[in-house]
C-alpha cells in the first residue's frame, strides 16, 4: 500500500508530505484548493506524461516521490531480477526539470517511465470520471468481463492461435492474387542459379579475410627470411667466416676463447630458417584467387540482403517463389491446408474461450446487482449481450454491458440507460466487483461521487469503506455524506497574496474533521452544524 506522498515546487505547492495507513482516506477541500492535483501527482508517478508546466513558477525543477510498502513476493521476485534492490519499502522518485528533462528512479536507481508505468498497474488502481467514460467502451468492456472470468491462460492461446491463422490466410491470400510472367521465372531461376553455383559456406567471408591478410604478410616474410639464410649460408658468408675464426683460435695456444658453440648455434638458426622457408613455400597463397573470391562473395551480398543469412532467406523465397509457378496447383492445395488446420485450432480455442466468458456472465450479472440495490438503485437490473464477431485476437465475441435503470424500462447501452448519477453508482457497483479478481492493494476514486447526494453519497461512501477491508482507499470527495465515512481525513487549503498562491495539506483530528464536514454540509461551522456533523460521523462509524 502508499505509505507516503511527498511533492516540492509543485504547481502550487511549495512541499507537501502525506503520511498514509490502511482503511479508507479522504481527502476534502473548496474547489479549486489542488485536491486533484495530489492524485495528478501520483499519476505521473505512475508515468503519465509531465511537462515542465508542472513546476512551481520561479523553481528549477519539481520533484514527486511515492513510498509503498514491500510488494507481495512475486512482484518482489521479478524486480530483483529485473536488478532492483527491494528492502521493506518501494520508493518511486520523479523529477522535471525546467529544461524538459525529466528523470524517475525506482530505489535509487534509474528507470524508464515504461518500466514505471508496468510496475504501478500491479499496486494500485486510479478510478477518475474520466475511468466512467472509459466504461462505455466495448473494448473496455471485454477486458473486465475476460479478468472477471479469468481467461488469461486461454485468451493467450486464442492470440497466438489467430496470429498463425492470420499468417497463414495472408501468404495463402498472396500466393492467390499473384500473377507470375515467363520473364519473371526466368530472372527468380538465373538468381537462383547465381546463388547456388557460388556454393558460398556460412562464415566463409571472415575466413577468407582473415587468408587474405595471412597472403598480405606471406612476401614479406618469405623475402626477410631468404635474405637471413642468404646472409648466414652464402660463399663467405657468417657461417664460414666464424668457421674460419674457430680455426685461427683453435691453433693459437695463447687464445682461450672456444668459438665451437657459436658456430653450431648460428647453424641451427641457420637450419630454422630453412625449415619456416620450406613451410612459407608450402602454404603457397594465391592472393589473386583469394582477392576474387572476397570480391564475388561481396558482389552476391550486396546484391541478396547484405550477409550471408539474407542471402539465403532471399534463396529459399525465390526456390518458394519457383515452386508456385511451377507447381501452382499443389501449392494453393498446400497453402489452403495450413489455413484450413490453423483456423480449426483458432476456432477450438475460441470456442473455449467463449464458453468459459457465457459461465461467468449470470454470475457477474448478480454480483454487480446486489451492489447496485446496496448503492440505492433499488430497481438496476444489469446484463451483458453477447454477439457474435468474425474471427480476432479477442475471440469470437462482441459485448456490451445493459441496463435498465427503472421498473419497465427495456435494457439499453449504459450511456443511454443511466443518469451521471446513477453512472457514478453503477461504476462504483462495478469497481467493487471486478476489485475482488485483481491482485493490488490500492484503490484510488478521484471525485467518483459526481452528480450524487444525500442518502446516495452516504451509500457510496458506505460502500467505500466496505471496500477498504481489503484495501487502501484513497478518495477525493466534496461531499461530507462520504468523507464521513473516512478513517483518516486530509484537507487541501489554498492560500493567496498579491504575488503568490500556495496550496497546502494537513492530515485533521477528530475536531478538525467535525468542523470540516461541518463546513462541507452547510457552509459554516456553527454549533448546529458542528453537532450534526458529530452525530453524523457517529451514526455511520457506530451503526
Amino acid at each position: 500500500m502508499i505509505e507516503q506522498l511527498m511533492v516540492k515546487d509543485y504547481i502550487l505547492f511549495d512541499y507537501a508530505l502525506l503520511d498514509f495507513s490502511s482503511g479508507m482516506s479522504v481527502i476534502t477541500g473548496e474547489t479549486g484548493a489542488g485536491k486533484s492535483l495530489l492524485i495528478d501527482a501520483i499519476s505521473y508517478l505512475c508515468g503519465e506524461r509531465a511537462g515542465n508546466n508542472i513546476i512551481r513558477k520561479g523553481k528549477e525543477k519539481c520533484v514527486l516521490q511515492i513510498v509503498f510498502s514491500r510488494p507481495d513476493k512475486t512482484i518482489c521476485d521479478q524486480l530483483e531480477e529485473d536488478g532492483f534492490e527491494i528492502d521493506d519499502n518501494l520508493i518511486v522518485t520523479r523529477t522535471i526539470h525546467a529544461n524538459g528533462k525529466s528523470t524517475v528512479k525506482l530505489n535509487m536507481m534509474n528507470t524508464t517511465l515504461s518500466y514505471i508505468r508496468k510496475l504501478m498497474y500491479q499496486l494500485m488502481d486510479i478510478h477518475s470520471q474520466m475511468d466512467t467514460y472509459k466504461i462505455m467502451d466495448e473494448e473496455t468492456q471485454l477486458s473486465l468481463l475476460d479478468q472477471y472470468a479469468n481467461t488469461k491462460s486461454i485468451k493467450n492461446k486464442v492470440e497466438q492461435a489467430y496470429q498463425q491463422y492470420a499468417l497463414d490466410l495472408k501468404n495463402f491470400e498472396k500466393a492467390k492474387n499473384e500473377i507470375y510472367s515467363d520473364d519473371e521465372l526466368d530472372y527468380v531461376t538465373a538468381c537462383i542459379n547465381e546463388i547456388q553455383q557460388a556454393d558460398i559456406q556460412e562464415n566463409e567471408l571472415e575466413e577468407l579475410q582473415n587468408k587474405i591478410k595471412e597472403a598480405s604478410n606471406y612476401q614479406k616474410n618469405l623475402e626477410d627470411v631468404s635474405q637471413a639464410i642468404y646472409i648466414l649460408d652464402k660463399e663467405n658468408g657468417v657461417l664460414e667466416q666464424v668457421y674460419s675464426l674457430h680455426k685461427i683460435v683453435q691453433k693459437n695456444d695463447n687464445i682461450h676463447i672456444d668459438i665451437q658453440n657459436e658456430y653450431y648455434q648460428l647453424d641451427a638458426i641457420c637450419d630454422e630458417l630453412k625449415k619456416y622457408k620450406d613451410q612459407l613455400q608450402n602454404e603457397n597463397y594465391d592472393l589473386d584467387q583469394l582477392q576474387e573470391r572476397e570480391y564475388k562473395i561481396k558482389k552476391l551480398f550486396r546484391k541478396y540482403g547484405g550477409n550471408y543469412h539474407n542471402m539465403m532467406e532471399t534463396l529459399s523465397k525465390y526456390l518458394n517463389k519457383v515452386d508456385l509457378i511451377l507447381h501452382r496447383q499443389d501449392v494453393f492445395e498446400k497453402l489452403e491446408k495450413k489455413v484450413i488446420q490453423s483456423k480449426k485450432i483458432y476456432d477450438q480455442y475460441a470456442l473455449e474461450l467463449h464458453n468459459q466468458r457465457i459461465n461467468k456472465i449470470d454470475e457477474l450479472c448478480h454480483e454487480v446487482e446486489k451492489h447496485c440495490h446496496d448503492l440505492m438503485l433499488e430497481h438496476a437490473r444489469f446484463k451483458i449481450d453477447v454477439q457474435a464477431k468474425q474471427p480476432s485476437k479477442n475471440g469470437i465475441d462482441k459485448i456490451e454491458f445493459m441496463a435498465s435503470m427503472n421498473p419497465g424500462q427495456p435494457f439499453s447501452s449504459l450511456k443511454k440507460s443511466a443518469s451521471g448519477g446513477e453512472l457514478s453508482r453503477f461504476m462504483l457497483a462495478l469497481k467493487v466487483v471486478f476489485q475482488s479478481e485483481s491482485h493490488i492493494e490500492t484503490i484510488i476514486f478521484d471525485e467518483i461521487d459526481t452528480g450524487v447526494s444525500g442518502k446516495v453519497a452516504l451509500a457510496m461512501g458506505h460502500k467505500m469503506h466496505l471496500l477498504s477491508e481489503n484495501y487502501q482507499i484513497l478518495c477525493i470527495t466534496h461531499l461530507s455524506s462520504v468523507a464521513c465515512w473516512a478513517d483518516h481525513h486530509f484537507c487541501v487549503t489554498k492560500e493567496s497574496s498579491e504575488n503568490s498562491t500556495c496550496t497546502h495539506v494537513d492530515e485533521l483530528n477528530e475536531s478538525e474533521s467535525i468542523r470540516e464536514l461541518a463546513i462541507m454540509a452547510t457552509g459554516n461551522d456553527s454549533k448546529e452544524a458542528i453537532d450534526s456533523a458529530k452525530e453524523l460521523k457517529k451514526r455511520v462509524h457506530n451503526g
